[in-house]
C-alpha cells in the first residue's frame, strides 16, 4: 500500500501510518490469531507456561520493511515494561534500530536521535533520498510495544513491503531473544537475518527456552527453511536425571520436527559459553560443558539412528572468548557477532 500526500507549505506536517493496522510486521509467526505486536498466537496462551508467555510479548526480532523517499523517517510508541535492565541499555531493551539495503543486498544503518519518555521517539535522518532503498526497522528485543506510529513528511511516499520466503526459526533462550545487545539490529538472530539475506523469526524466551511441546508444536506446522534448537543455556544441570531429560527433550523435539518437515534442516546447538580456559568461575563453566556434552550426546544418538538434515553447532566453532559476554552467558555486541556468524557459515555449508 502507498501513501501519497503532497501539502505546499513551508513546513510540511507528517504523515503518520500504524504498521500493525496495515498489516506489515514481519519476522513473526503468520497467524492470524496473534494481538497487538505479540510473538505468539492467541490459541496457545491456554498452554504455555505464564512467564513464556508474557515474554512472547516481547517483541524481539519483529520488523517492518518499507521503501520511502523521505529524507527522515519519525517513529513513536509506548511500551507496557521497564525500560531497561541492569546489564542491558534502554537503546536494547526498548529501543529501536533501523537499517537499509539497496538492489546489491549491501546493508546501511542510520543511527537515530531518540528520546526515551512515556511516548518514546526516535527520529532518523537526514539521509539521501532514495525511494528503491528498502529499510528494515527492528522493535524492541525485551520489551512491549503497546502502540505504534511511523511518520513521513506529507509529500513523501512510503510503500511497506512483505517478504513471501519460509524464514529460519530460532527456538532459544534469553540469547537468542538478544540478550544483551546494545540495539535491537545487533541480535544475532536478526545479524543473521541480514547476512543471509533471509526472514528470520525469533522464538527466544529469557530463561524459558525448554523446549517445550506448545512451542514445538508451532514450529512444526510453520514451513521453515532452517529450524534452530538453541536451549542448552535453560537445560543446565550436571545430574544424572537432567542429562536424561535433555536427551529425552531433544529426541522429542526433533522427532516430532522431522515428522512434519521431512527435509528441513535442524540445527542442535551447543551452550555458547563453556570450555574456556581464560575464565576462572570453575563452578560455570563446569555447569555449561556438561549441559553440552549431554546435548551432543543426544546428537549424536539421532545421527546413529538415520535422522538426516541434521547439524550441529559446536561451542568450539562459536568460539566466545573473555571479551565476549557481559557476565559469561549473555554476549555483548562483540559476542552477538561471533554467534551469527557461526551460524552463517554453518547455515552455508547446506543452503547453497
Amino acid at each position: 500500500m502507498v501513501f501519497i500526500c503532497s501539502v505546499a507549505t513551508a513546513q510540511l506536517p507528517i504523515n503518520w501510518i500504524d504498521p500493525l493496522n496495515e498489516g506489515v510486521l514481519q519476522g513473526r509467526l503468520a497467524d492470524n490469531d496473534i494481538t497487538g505486536y505479540n510473538r505468539l498466537p492467541d490459541s496457545v496462551k491456554s498452554v504455555v507456561r505464564e512467564p513464556v508467555w508474557a515474554l512472547g510479548t516481547n517483541n524481539a526480532g519483529v520488523y517492518v520493511n518499507f521503501k520511502t523517499n523521505a529524507k527522515e523517517i519519525q517513529v513513536r510508541y509506548t511500551v507496557s515494561g521497564a525500560l531497561d535492565m541492569p546489564h542491558m541499555p534502554k537503546t536494547g531493551v526498548s529501543g529501536l534500530d533501523l537499517y537499509a539495503s539497496n538492489n546489491n543486498g549491501e546493508w546501511y544503518w542510520t543511527p537515530g536521535d531518540y528520546r526515551f519518555k512515556d511516548t518514546i521517539t526516535y527520529s532518523f535522518g537526514p539521509v539521501k533520498e532514495n525511494s528503491h532503498r528498502i529499510y528494515r526497522l527492528y522493535l524492541p528485543l525485551y520489551n512491549t510495544v503497546t502502540w505504534m506510529e511511523i511518520g513521513v513528511s506529507s509529500d513523501a511516499t512510503i510503500e511497506f513491503q512483505k517478504e513471501e520466503e519460509s524464514p529460519i526459526i530460532i527456538y532459544g533462550t534469553s540469547i537468542a531473544q538478544g540478550g544483551c545487545a546494545s540495539r535491537p539490529g545487533l541480535a544475532w538472530s536478526n545479524l543473521l537475518g541480514r547476512a543471509l539475506n533471509t526472514p528470520v523469526i525469533n522464538l527466544g524466551f529469557s530463561g524459558n527456552g525448554r523446549l517445550e511441546k506448545p512451542i514445538i508444536d508451532l514450529i512444526a506446522n510453520t514451513p521453515s527453511r532452517v529450524i534452530i534448537l538453541d536451549c542448552l543455556p535453560n537445560l543446565t544441570g550436571v545430574t544424572p536425571e537432567n542429562t536424561e531429560r535433555i536427551d529425552s527433550l531433544i529426541q522429542a523435539a526433533v522427532y516430532q520436527l522431522r515428522a512434519s518437515q521431512p527435509n528441513t534442516p535442524i540445527v542442535l546447538t551447543d551452550h555458547s559459553s563453556g570450555f574456556n580456559k581464560n575464565i576462572l568461575d570453575e563452578t560455570d563453566n563446569t555447569l555449561y560443558e556438561q549441559t553440552t556434552q549431554a546435548g551432543l550426546a543426544s546428537f549424536e544418538k539421532l545421527k546413529q539412528a538415520g535422522v538426516k538434515n541434521l547439524y550441529h553447532l559446536r561451542n568450539a566453532d562459536i568460539a566466545l572468548d573473555i571479551n565476549s559476554t557481559v557476565d559469561y552467558a549473555h554476549p555483548n555486541d562483540f559476542g552477538m557477532v561471533k554467534i551469527s556468524d557461526a551460524y552463517q557459515r554453518l547455515i552455508e555449508q547446506f543452503l547453497r
